[in-house]
């Protein structure tokens, strides 16, 4: 039986982060009543001059020089025709043969620790269509020009990728990039990131193309895996089968109820756009100096920033990866390190109670839980004067007090009491009035440890380390290693 390989290319529409739209002043809220935000340039309105957005453009060579892309400087704007309810001009502008941007990377690092490099084909610059919004049940369908003419820029990668775990982790990677960069928001649920996925199967060994297909109505990261698994298995079901004719150019559509993708439409070519030179823009040109102005203000990129975290702060690369996915995270990890926490123990508190609260609460990291407070109970957990269990434990209290940490732990007399000869008590009195456990234990059964550093702990009110209650334990119980 014929061994076949997925070979898939991804077109990621990025919205960029403009207050107004790519060639007019009609602004670009999300959320806005239909149709409240057009003019006559974004409706196609005779004798309407389009006019380049450059705050878009500077925006558009950050996410070319975020993933290494070579900015061109000279590009131009072409129009390309099709004729939809939602494209009122006949026409998008968009770049065909003279992008502003070729080539770039996107480094990948997938679960099974495996790295990969996926390369770009290009970056170009266009204008987003309008909305169609159909009826469930009605006669018509509406039309909504809001997002027609907000400035986009099209990352299409090589046809590199080979699974759907892959393009799941250069989807991820991407979105950081651009998030980083300040690009863009990246909301797929508001629209500002979309995906289109190409797929096709073809023979193990063979160099050779085979039919591919447009997969749309990707709304997530997971519905594009689903799609592209879907899709693969469904090619190599009917190469098998000898249908392999059945696979035609087209684009499909994504059924997130069904799980399959169904027919849209034939997929076109360039000749059916029928590109041209937009005779209403000039070529646009941007010169080397301003694009290393550009470069220069850029901020330190998330891969550069993990490799540092890594090397600078002796993290694990997953921990590093995991801070690096927001820039406010990293930010918030590094300055809990300023404030003179050791970073393994603010990697920690960052991830697992920081973003937890803001989660929880849906606010910015530092409105969930302030730096400074933050920082002094990392370092009273660090100076053993209160268990980390208390300080996870009473944490959100803590900072919706806003109460100094110190001074909150005192007042409910939770700081850990230092004194050995108390702890010493305390472990004499458990192990008196536990002796099934203290037997379980030195029968082997590790687990019983477990209730007798927990019964310590509640006699202590929580005033003790727990690792300094299980050394006692097994010092007074005989018990070595």
């Amino acid at each position: 039986m014929t061994d076949y390989e997925p070979v898939i290319g991804l077109e990621v529409h990025c919205q960029l982060k403009t207050k107004t739209k790519m060639f007019c002043g009609a602004t670009t809220v999300f959320g806005r009543e239909p149709n409240s935000q057009v003019d006559t340039v974004s409706l196609g309105l005779p004798g309407a001059l389009p006019v380049i957005n450059g705050h878009a453009v500077e925006l558009a060579v950050k996410a070319a020089l975020a993933v290494g892309g070579n900015v061109q400087e000279h590009s131009k704007f072409d129009r390309k025709h099709y004729f939809y309810p939602d494209l009122p001009k006949g026409y998008q502008i968009s770049q065909f043969d003279e992008p502003y941007c070729l080539g770039g990377t996107v480094h990948i690092e997938l679960n099974d620790g495996r790295v990969k490099d996926i390369g770009l084909t290009r970056i170009h610059m266009e204008e987003d269509a309008g909305k169609l919004v159909h009826q469930d049940n009605g006669p018509y369908s509406e039309v909504d020009l809001n997002r027609a003419g907000v400035p986009l820029v099209e990352i299409v990668s090589n046809p590199e990728i080979r699974s759907s775990a892959e393009a799941y982790a250069y989807l991820v990677e991407l979105k950081r990039a651009l998030k980083w960069a300040g690009v863009s928001d990246c909301e797929m649920q508001e629209g500002s990131l979309r995906c289109d996925a190409n797929v096709s199967v073809r023979p193990v060994g063979q160099v050779e193309f085979c039919t591919r297909v447009e997969i749309k109505n990707l709304n997530s990261f997971r519905a594009v895996e689903s799609a592209i698994d879907y899709e693969i298995q469904n090619q190599i079901a009917l190469y098998r089968a000898g249908r392999g004719s059945e696979i035609v150019q087209q684009t499909k559509l994504w059924d997130p109820d069904q799980k399959v993708t169904r027919p849209m439409r034939g997929k076109e070519n360039a000749a059916d756009y029928r590109y041209f030179p937009d005779p209403d823009l000039p070529p646009l040109h941007i010169s080397k100096a301003r694009i290393e102005e550009i470069r220069a203000a850029m901020p330190e990129l998330p891969n550069v920033r993990e490799r540092r975290f890594v090397s600078e702060y002796g993290l694990e690369v997953a921990a590093a990866r995991e801070l690096t996915m927001e820039e406010e995270t990293a930010n918030y990890f590094e300055a809990i390190v300023k404030a003179g926490a050791k970073p393994k123990l603010a990697a920690n508190w960052t991830r697992e109670e920081a973003v937890r609260l803001a989660n929880e609460q849906h606010k910015p990291l530092t409105v969930a839980a302030p730096i400074a407070t933050m920082a002094k109970l990392v370092l009273l957990v660090e100076g053993g004067k209160v268990a980390r269990v208390v300080a996870k434990m009473e944490c959100p209290e803590l900072f919706a007090s806003g109460a100094d940490p110190e001074k909150y732990f005192t007042d409910k007399g939770m700081i850990q009491v230092q004194d050995a000869g108390q702890l010493t008590e305390w472990v004499k009195q458990v192990i008196a009035q536990e002796p099934k456990a203290v037997a379980d234990v030195q029968n082997g059964k590790t687990a019983a440890m477990g209730r007798l550093v927990g019964v310590t702990m509640k006699l202590s009110g929580g005033k003790t380390d727990p690792n300094a209650v299980r050394a006692e334990l097994m010092k007074q119980m005989g018990i070595t290693g």
